[in-house]
Order: structure tokens, then sequence, then C-alpha cells
């Protein structure tokens, strides 16, 4: 089974949150996510969550605590997604490698269909 480790990042502003559609061709296309992706090798947590937002939106970030690990399996894949929380950003989203990005209110979240994985960090935050 492939295992894969991913960084996800809590973006907010004014009491919403920043999520992302993935594009139509990548697997889970058109579901949306919270912005992140896959750490590559010798990259840190961190290192890789500022990549994958300025690839993915054009943010520069600064990254803060790890809220929580978030665990999907299927038939031939395992991933782990490490949620940190966001302190702060500088620049405007701009959607370069996903479909479309929405800050969103977290009551408005489940009108969106979300990545599996990601519907567990939604119902985790909704608990708060």
């Amino acid at each position: 089974m492939r295992r894969i480790r991913v960084v996800a990042g809590l973006i907010r502003k004014d009491k919403k949150i920043l999520l992302c559609q993935r594009k139509e061709d990548d697997s889970f296309g058109l579901l949306w996510e919270f912005p992140g992706g896959k750490v590559e090798e010798k990259e840190t947590d961190q290192q890789a969550l500022k990549r994958e937002i300025k690839e993915e939106l054009g943010l520069d970030i600064e990254v803060g605590n790890l809220i929580d690990i978030f665990k999907d399996r299927t038939s031939s894949l395992e991933i782990e997604v490490y949620l940190y929380e966001v302190l702060n950003f500088k620049g405007r989203p701009q959607a370069r490698e996903c479909k479309e990005f929405k800050f969103l209110d977290l009551k408005e979240i489940p009108k969106s269909v979300l990545a599996p994985v990601d519907k567990r960090i939604f119902s985790y935050l909704s608990s708060l």
C-alpha cells in the first residue's frame, strides 16, 4: 500500500476559512480541500506547506502549530494529512494550481463537496 504524507494549512480571514477546489483532471477532481500538498523528501512539514501554498495560491505564509493529524485509506492508498495553523499570510490569493478558491464561513462549508479526508478535518473543526 502506498503512503502519502501531506500538509495542509488552516488559513483564516475575517473568521472565514480558505478552501481550494481541485482541478477537474486531478484525483478527487472538482472536490474542495484545505490548501497544501505532499511533503517532498528532505523537506520539513513547515517548508513543504510554505512551498505548496506559494505554488497553489501565490501566498507567503507563516506556519503556526500543528492542529491535528487526519488519516484516510483506500484500497491502494493511505494518506496522512498534518493540518497546521497559518498565523498570517502576505499577498492576494490566486488560483494557480487549483481551479478556484473561496473564503467560507464554517457554516457554509457543508454546502461544498469536500474531498474525503477534508470531511474529517471539517468535522473536527466543527466540533471545536
